[in-house]
């Protein structure tokens, strides 16, 4: 009889122990959760008066822009120099071409296409409100618009 056992014992073990869950189905993915966003982006990257170079903060914002890009392949951008009305309307025109591209060189060192963007340079147009005041308005605006 003790031989016996000893020859079920093994069937008696594994009847015993547990068999392990199976495997969860896959979870369904939703297709608005697996699709990226990509809508209008406006992104804005301020300059320090009279300048166009970009500094630590503006490359943050670039990074954000090139990443965004990244995500959907078909994206215009558009990129928009301002200035504010404190010089001359010549002077004006010309720091808000040399921000715009200025953005344009820094998005082109992140991969984005360059056939892709179209620069306007503003100069300090709407930089004056019929009050008559003076906002800030040292910046370039970047603007991330699939194409349909």
């Amino acid at each position: 009889m003790k031989h016996q056992f000893l020859l079920f014992a093994p069937f008696l073990m594994a009847a015993c122990m547990s068999n392990p869950a199976p495997p969860a189905a896959p979870a369904e993915v939703d297709a608005a959760m697996a699709a990226p966003d990509c809508s209008v982006e406006t992104f804005a990257i301020y300059f320090d008066e009279g300048a166009s170079e970009l500094s630590a903060e503006s490359d943050a914002v670039i990074d954000a822009v090139s990443k965004t890009y990244a995500r959907c392949e078909l994206y215009k951008i558009e990129i928009e120099g301002h200035a504010d009305a404190s010089g001359d309307e010549v002077a004006n025109q010309a720091i808000s071409a040399a921000r715009a591209e200025a953005v344009l060189e820094a998005l082109k060192t992140r991969g984005v296409d360059a056939e892709r963007a179209h620069l306007v340079a503003y100069g300090d147009k709407g930089a004056v409100t019929d009050e008559g005041d003076v906002p800030l308005n040292r910046k370039t605006e970047v603007r991330l618009v699939p194409e349909s």
